[in-house]
């Protein structure tokens, strides 16, 4: 196990528990979670948030530079819901998928 977030209304118990646990394994305590995961975690008193906001900015940040590109899919071809052709296949559509 690499990363773990504690969570009690008790902070006497928690530090307890960190206690144990670095006796057992050596521990960092990070303090207050601001990350986890790719996850923002923003408190108040009333609740607990949890957001991507970082990860989609840096994404969408990424994506600024890229030049646009035309479709692959051929935009002349009619999709129908009640004529397709099945796949017999599955791993094949699975890996596609």
């Amino acid at each position: 196990m690499d990363d773990v977030i504690l969570t009690e209304n008790d902070k006497e118990e928690i530090d307890r528990v960190k206690e144990a646990l670095n006796k057992t394994f050596k521990i960092k305590d990070l303090d207050d979670l601001r990350y986890f995961l790719g996850f923002e975690v923003a408190r108040s008193k009333k609740e607990i948030m949890m957001n991507k906001r970082k990860y989609v900015l840096e994404l969408l940040t990424g994506l600024l530079a890229c030049k646009p590109a035309v479709t692959p899919m051929d935009n002349l071809v009619k999709l129908s819901s009640t004529r397709s052709v099945s796949f017999t296949d599955v791993h094949a559509y699975r890996r596609l998928i």
